[in-house]
């Protein structure tokens, strides 16, 4: 019963910080599972992340869609061109060791919070005047009225998706942290679009790493801990979803560079940890 009471806090705390920065949870879910289980594989722990993760994405797009924040073709392009690399980073996971795995994802972590922190060149985020073929226009208004009227780099996303799309099965964080820092930074997408979008995004993705780690037999023996960890998870985006709009755009990029280094700086200690004779 405590077992049960742990991982459905932890859950709900995932649930709503990951939804509220666009991310998933994924992230923050993934390197506390290594700790807790130090033991077990890493495609174990990457599967049972991104089936926590999948719940958790469901949860948040259907909130977000009630807000009307989704940019659904983006979503949906983006999604379909990063699924093969999302295929091939679930059969990558397993053959990677521990020590290794930790390693790495501590270090793609602490670069995409480099990313995000790192501050802008002058002029850099002025796009181009006039008819540019690399821009798309965007007009979405949501639920409450508000307008969002913006020009991104819609094709270069796509190219982007591909890298994205296996680094994010690989390392078993479902993409959040990664595809909200590139499109607010690279892609030039409102951070509040940018976060709605990404979970619609997450979905496609984790839905058929998941499926793909289940049929592989990775989830064997794992529900009672993914069942209090989703149902956290749920409820947490549901929350982070409504209280999302009350954050200001700066604050959410703060609060995901803060999570970021955090949780890089511990994954890659266990991971130098493992590799001490």
């Amino acid at each position: 019963m405590i077992f049960f009471l742990e991982f459905l806090l932890l859950g709900l705390g995932i649930g709503l910080l990951g939804t509220l920065v666009g991310a998933g949870g994924g992230f923050i879910l993934t390197p506390l599972l290594l700790l807790y289980f130090p033991d077990r594989p890493s495609e174990a722990v990457a599967a049972v992340s991104l089936a926590v993760v999948t719940l958790n994405a469901l949860s948040g797009s259907i909130a977000y869609y009630r807000l009307g924040r989704i940019d659904l073709k983006t979503s949906l392009v983006y999604g379909l061109a990063a699924l093969p690399w999302v295929i091939l980073g679930v059969f990558s996971t397993s053959r990677v060791g521990r020590g290794p795995f930790d390693i790495l994802l501590g270090l793609a972590l602490l670069g995409l919070c480099v990313s995000l922190v790192w501050p802008s060149s002058p002029g850099s985020d002025r796009e181009p005047e006039g008819d540019n073929p690399s821009l798309v226009l965007r007009r979405i208004v949501d639920r409450s009225g508000r307008v969002f009227e913006y020009r991104f780099r819609y094709r270069l996303g796509i190219w982007l998706s591909v890298g994205v799309g296996f680094l994010s099965s690989f390392m078993g964080i479902g993409g959040g942290p990664i595809y909200v820092p590139l499109m607010i930074r690279v892609l030039r997408v409102p951070p509040h679009i940018a976060t709605a979008t990404s979970q619609c995004l997450l979905l496609l993705t984790v839905f058929a790493a998941a499926l793909l780690h289940l049929i592989a037999g990775h989830l064997a023996g794992t529900g009672d801990l993914i069942l209090p960890l989703a149902l956290g998870m749920v409820g947490g985006a549901q929350a982070g979803a409504a209280i999302s709009g009350r954050v200001r755009s700066a604050v959410l990029t703060r609060i995901l560079a803060v999570l970021l280094i955090l949780v890089s700086l511990q994954v890659l200690y266990r991971g130098a940890l493992a590799l001490l004779p």
